[in-house]
């Protein structure tokens, strides 16, 4: 038993970067210089300059540039603003863990059933991925991290599928985004999605959830893509379940980037 007065579970260091035996941590990287993290008291702290520290807040790991974090803040605010103001309600533990079988109250029916068709197409390539490599349909499946989390939805499917996953968003709510589930399993991590903090070459998939929607905005999703690249093993695959434009052009840039980072488009399955 744990007495009331060692504080909440989710901010302890051990919980949010070891949990299961696993090392999130080590899939991380500081946002300023891209040096190691190690874990401090509640917070990551850079192995190459100490004063750059990152605290874990509510179980989110607030993993964004110190210069870039009030406008992160400021964005998250204005999505939990804007998804109040549509009459959205926000789930409670109970009803998140039904999902995505049960849509919540004041949500449009569409918005579940694009999470719903998301999520078992992205078992489908789950599967593919298993069968390409010849492993077994079910047991440790590798590293993988979530650009754009949003609720965690997609990291939670990953996390079930063996991975061990990092849900990275600007979303970091209490009632909506990040902070939604608050017993997630996984490491969740504010952080900006043009330049996301991940270590190189250590993870097997990386999937975006509306990442490369945002990069746009600021004109530099094939950036954010060339970038997601070198944080893939051997081997590895981008998963992109996002509003991605499938003009030709778009399409045959993606697919030249690939081909020029050894990777090939994996058909749908």
């Amino acid at each position: 038993m744990m007495s009331s007065d060692q504080g909440d579970p989710s901010d302890r260091p051990g919980a949010a970067f070891g949990g299961r035996g696993r090392q999130y941590l080590a899939l991380l990287v500081c946002p300023v210089d891209g040096a190691p993290l190690s874990p401090g008291q509640h917070e990551a702290v850079c192995a190459a300059d100490p004063a750059h520290r990152y605290p874990v807040e509510a179980g989110i790991l607030r993993l964004a540039d110190p210069a870039r974090r009030a406008a992160l803040d400021d964005l998250s605010r204005q999505y939990e603003a804007g998804a109040s103001a549509r009459g959205w309600q926000p789930p409670d533990e109970e009803a998140f863990k039904r999902l995505p079988q049960t849509g919540l109250k004041g949500y449009p029916e569409l918005h579940w059933m694009q999470y719903a068709t998301a999520t078992a197409l992205l078992w489908r390539f789950l599967e593919a991925i298993r069968a390409e490599r010849g492993a077994l349909p079910v047991g440790p499946a590798g590293e993988a991290a979530v650009i754009g989390a949003e609720s965690g939805w997609l990291a939670y499917a990953l996390d079930v599928a063996g991975y061990t996953t990092i849900a990275l968003d600007v979303y970091t709510g209490e009632r909506y985004g990040l902070g939604v589930y608050p017993i997630a399993r996984y490491v969740r991590a504010q952080a900006d999605p043009v330049h996301p903090p991940l270590a190189r070459g250590a993870f097997d998939l990386v999937l975006f959830q509306d990442g490369l929607a945002r990069s746009r905005e600021a004109g530099d999703e094939m950036a954010v893509l060339a970038q997601a690249i070198e944080a893939l093993r051997p081997g590895g695959h981008v998963v992109v379940m996002d509003a991605f434009p499938a003009s030709i052009q778009v399409v045959e840039t993606l697919q030249r980037q690939l081909e020029q980072a050894g990777l090939r488009l994996m058909p749908r399955p």
